[in-house]
């Protein structure tokens, strides 16, 4: 067989896997019941304060393996993870965070991007402990969420993932910029940044070209960012948002100095792309200047992270960091005005 066949087939196998991964997507595209529904850009009018409530917010940041996925538990006591791990992490690891919280069901899910170790673990979580869909003991989802679009790099789990979805019949919805997730009332979950596109406050947007071809990391510069206010508690997480450094020799592009412009100072946030050289500038540290910082990264990760330069940069700002490279995962606790963090071990 000659060299041009050879990479004729190679390139047709790769347009085959590009369709099916649209059709998969297109048909993993179902209607979100209304009460999930995200709402207008202008924001929850009806949300009621933390008195009101009188329960608090919890955020679990379970140690995973070397990935992302946060567990929130609402003041009204709805379920909602932002990413899921890397292959493996919904079985190990985040099944039996639920199953010591009483949990079979989650009421969102929210992949910030499309790389593996943050969507890798979903089809295995909605399996259940048996590892088969249909059966008594898959978890229930309501809907899930993610960016849309096709992926910017390499995505082995993206068709995995539109297959756990289409096989558990959970309707999923791209999310938009600006937009809110109306899951408690006593919550306000904003989209604040989607595809290199970034919301403020005044509802202007701003935006990073993404196309160069000089750019590395498009895929993590496209991830998702989640404001969550609790009062006057500001928690923010932004999958593995690119903050303009160096990776390899090439160059991300810089959308955290926007988000940290639009955003400004919160109380907590889960460091971008955990803790890599590749984020958290110093723009958006200055910018945000967290009281503390949860990283989640693997048990003597091939990456280093989080980086000591990463690290320095947080501590220079007062930010004390809580990191799951030591095995250990944490959850915060707040009442809308205060919060408090203790370690977890499963």
């Amino acid at each position: 067989m000659s060299l041009a066949v050879s990479l004729s087939r190679l390139r047709m196998a790769s347009i085959l896997c590009f369709i099916t991964a649209i059709g998969l997507w297109l048909a993993a595209c179902l209607t979100i019941p209304n009460e999930f529904q995200v709402s207008e850009r202008q924001g929850n009018s009806n949300s009621s304060s933390p008195e009101e409530s009188g329960r608090p917010l919890g955020i679990y940041l379970p140690y995973i393996g070397q990935g992302d996925a946060t567990l929130i538990r609402s003041p009204d006591g709805k379920s909602f993870l932002i990413d899921a791990g890397p292959p493996g992490a919904g079985r190990k690891f985040l099944l039996p965070l639920l199953k010591q919280l009483g949990l079979n069901r989650l009421d969102g899910l929210l992949i910030t991007h499309y790389d593996l170790d943050h969507l890798g673990g979903v089809p295995e979580l909605l399996a259940g402990e048996d590892g088969e869909v249909g059966t008594i003991d898959d978890i229930k989802l309501t809907c899930a969420w993610d960016r849309g679009g096709v992926p910017y790099d390499s995505s082995p789990g993206l068709i995995p993932y539109f297959e756990s979805l289409q096989e558990t019949q959970t309707p999923r919805q791209a999310v938009e910029l600006g937009q809110e997730l109306a899951l408690d009332p006593a919550l306000k979950i904003r989209i604040v940044a989607v595809n290199g596109e970034v919301w403020d406050s005044s509802g202007n947007t701003s935006r990073v070209d993404l196309s160069p071809e000089t750019f590395k990391e498009k895929e993590n510069a496209a991830s998702i960012a989640l404001l969550i206010e609790y009062g006057n508690f500001r928690y923010l997480t932004a999958g593995d948002l690119t903050g303009g450094g160096m990776l390899n020799g090439f160059l991300t592009p810089d959308v955290e100095s926007l988000l940290g412009e639009a955003i400004g100072e919160v109380d907590v946030l889960h460091a971008d792309h955990h803790g890599s050289l590749s984020s958290s500038n110093a723009n958006f540290v200055a910018a945000t200047s967290p009281q503390a910082v949860f990283v989640q990264a693997g048990i003597k990760n091939p990456y280093g992270h989080p980086a000591s330069e990463v690290v320095e940069r947080w501590k220079h700002v007062g930010a004390e960091l809580y990191s799951t490279e030591g095995g250990a995962g944490y959850i915060l606790t707040s009442d809308g005005k205060d919060f408090q963090i203790e370690t977890i071990d499963l």
